[in-house]
Formats: C-alpha cells, sequence, structure tokens
C-alpha cells in the first residue's frame, strides 16, 4: 500500500524510476544475450583454376550447379601431355639400355684388368729372374732388358685396363643418373597429365562461372568460383561493448532474412582479434590514429564466427552473403556478478 501511495504521490519520480530500471535490465540482459543483425551467411570460398595449362576441351558444370566431392569439371587439351610422357617413357627405355651396355662393359672391363694383373705379376716375375741370372752371367743383358721392357709394358696395359674400368663404371653412374632424373620427370608429367582434369575437392556449388569450351586456361588463373557447402558460418559483427562474455562454444540462435520462422542452431567458433583502425604514414613510419567524432564515439565491433551446427540445408538452402540476426546465449550477467560482489545476492 505504501508503494502505491508513493507512486501515485510522486508519479513523475516513479516514471524515471521504471524507466532506469528497464533501462538497467535491458542493459544487463544484452550482456547475457548478445544480439545483432550486422550478420551474414559465409562459407569456404575457393577459386577454381586448371592446374597446368592448354585451352578447355570439356566442361562437365554449369553456373550454379551443386557437384559432388570427386566430380569431374572441366578438362584442358590432354596431348600435349601425353606426348611428353610417351617422349619420357621412349628416353627412359633407351637410357635403361645404356645402362644395361655399360654394366656389361664393366664386367668385360674387369675381366680386363684381372687378365693384365696376370700378365703383370707374370712380367715381373720373369724379369726379376733375368735381372737374378744375369748377375750371374746366365742370360745376356740384351734378354734381361727385353724382359724389363715387358714388365713396363704389362705394367702401362694394367694402369690402361684400370683406367678403362673407372671410366665405364663413371658413365655406368651417370646413366643411373640419368635414368633416376628421367623417372622423376616421367612422374611430374604423368601428374600433370592427370591434372589437365579437374575435380570437385569437396560438395559444393559453382558459382560465377562463364567459362566456354576454348577458352585458354593459364596455370593458377582462376576461372570460377566453388563454394564447399560441407561446413557453414556466420559473421556476426558484435559490438565491444558485448563480447565481454562471448566464449567459444557458446549457443547461438540464427534467423536469416531468407526465413525469417525458422530458426537455425549454431555455437561460436571463434572471435576476431584485431580489427584494422591505424594506418602507417609513408613519410616516417609513425602510426596514424583516425580522428573519431567528436559528438558519438560509437563502439568498435569484432567479427564472431559462428558455426551453423543443425540446419536442413536440402529445405531451407544457404546463400552466402545471405543477411542474418544473432542471439548468443553466454550463460553469464554482469548483474548477477555485480549483486554477488556487493553481497546482495
Amino acid at each position: 500500500m505504501r508503494i502505491i501511495r508513493f507512486i501515485a504521490r510522486n508519479k513523475v519520480m516513479s516514471f524515471f524510476i521504471l524507466i532506469l530500471v528497464f533501462g538497467f535490465g535491458y542493459y544487463f540482459w544484452l550482456h547475457r544475450h548478445p544480439r545483432t543483425d550486422n550478420a551474414f551467411v559465409v562459407a569456404n570460398i575457393r577459386p577454381v583454376s586448371s592446374l597446368v595449362d592448354g585451352h578447355i576441351t570439356d566442361i562437365y558444370v554449369v553456373n550454379n550447379q551443386k557437384v559432388e566431392k570427386g566430380d569431374k569439371l572441366f578438362t584442358v587439351y590432354r596431348k600435349p601431355y601425353e606426348l611428353t610422357v610417351e617422349s619420357l617413357k621412349n628416353q627412359l627405355l633407351s637410357e635403361q639400355y645404356q645402362s644395361k651396355a655399360l654394366k656389361e662393359k664393366i664386367k668385360r672391363s674387369k675381366l680386363q684388368v684381372n687378365e693384365s694383373k696376370a700378365k703383370y705379376l707374370n712380367a715381373v716375375y720373369l724379369a726379376d729372374q733375368a735381372d737374378t741370372l744375369y748377375k750371374t752371367h746366365a742370360v745376356s743383358q740384351k734378354h734381361a732388358e727385353q724382359l724389363d721392357r715387358a714388365k713396363d709394358e704389362a705394367k702401362a696395359e694394367l694402369d690402361m685396363a684400370m683406367s678403362n674400368l673407372t671410366i665405364n663404371e663413371q658413365l655406368f653412374n651417370r646413366s643411373i643418373a640419368i635414368c633416376n632424373d628421367l623417372t622423376a620427370q616421367l612422374d611430374s608429367a604423368k601428374v600433370d597429365l592427370a591434372l589437365t582434369t579437374t575435380y570437385a575437392q569437396s560438395d559444393g556449388l559453382i558459382s560465377n562461372m562463364f567459362v566456354s569450351k576454348g577458352i585458354y586456361a593459364n596455370k593458377g588463373m582462376p576461372l570460377f568460383s566453388f563454394i564447399d557447402t560441407e561446413h557453414w558460418w556466420v559473421q556476426a559483427n558484435l559490438k565491444e561493448t558485448e563480447i565481454g562474455n562471448v566464449r567459444p562454444g557458446q549457443k547461438v540462435k540464427i534467423r536469416l532474412w531468407l526465413y525469417p520462422l525458422h530458426l537455425i542452431t549454431g555455437v561460436v567458433d571463434n572471435i576476431g582479434w584485431s580489427v584494422n583502425r591505424q594506418m602507417t604514414a609513408p613519410e616516417n613510419a609513425l602510426p596514424l590514429v583516425k580522428k573519431e567524432n567528436e559528438w558519438f564515439l560509437l563502439p568498435q565491433r569484432f567479427p564472431v564466427q559462428i558455426k551453423i551446427i543443425d540446419h536442413d540445408n536440402a529445405k531451407y538452402p544457404l546463400h552466402v552473403g545471405a543477411s542474418a540476426t544473432v542471439t548468443i546465449e553466454t550463460g553469464a550477467s554482469e548483474f548477477v556478478e555485480l549483486f554477488w560482489q556487493f553481497g546482495l545476492w
């Protein structure tokens, strides 16, 4: 009764108190349930380009078509890459024959070395014997000198045989290296041949495709976009006054402007750590602080990535860039914490 009498006697004051209570309540409610319509649907979008050079001979998809992982998208002219593979196969085969021939030469060179070594040892023995017999006048000086020259000739023949063996071994090693290099080139050429056909790397949508047969595709040149439909997010740009209690994993209620009566569930995936608010002066590399409005200082917004976890995309197809309204359930209330601090709760 006293409260009613007080309100009746002080209507203006009661009105302002009521407005103040509702204002504080709404403020703390916003901190518990941050809400914004500055949000939109995002997805992983990657440019699709040919991984090899060539003009396009076949196109298997059309603009805005849904595709599944592994579906063919387009093919560039294969013939040059097939010829490269065939040429490298022939070069590799030729060098492998060369390696086999050098291997046989090595065997023959080793036999020649063994034969020359035996001749040299025999010549050394005969020369030593002749030298001993010459000292006892058992043989003539001329005979001893002939055997000594024969020993030198056998030594030269042995050195020549060993040199030929070394050369053949080096040539064989070089041939093996060439074979390895040609094998690597052949493998690379086979990869290029396989890359003449581009496939979808995941389920998705073809977007912004205006490509026809015959167009020349440079390696890495974007031809159209591919929207990965396996994962969807909503980017909500929340004010810095609202993200103090936002944490990854918190549940989010999402309503798309496309489907205002359909509720979508999501979770906070991550919170942006930075936004660009300063520039660097080129003259002295000192930071330049952007001048703010002197009448109203608006709070900065930070992007919050929200992952969509419960949505029927077949019934309610999502569109990249579609506007959304999100409400985050933080599970925290600064109003309750304030009461705890002052012992009022």
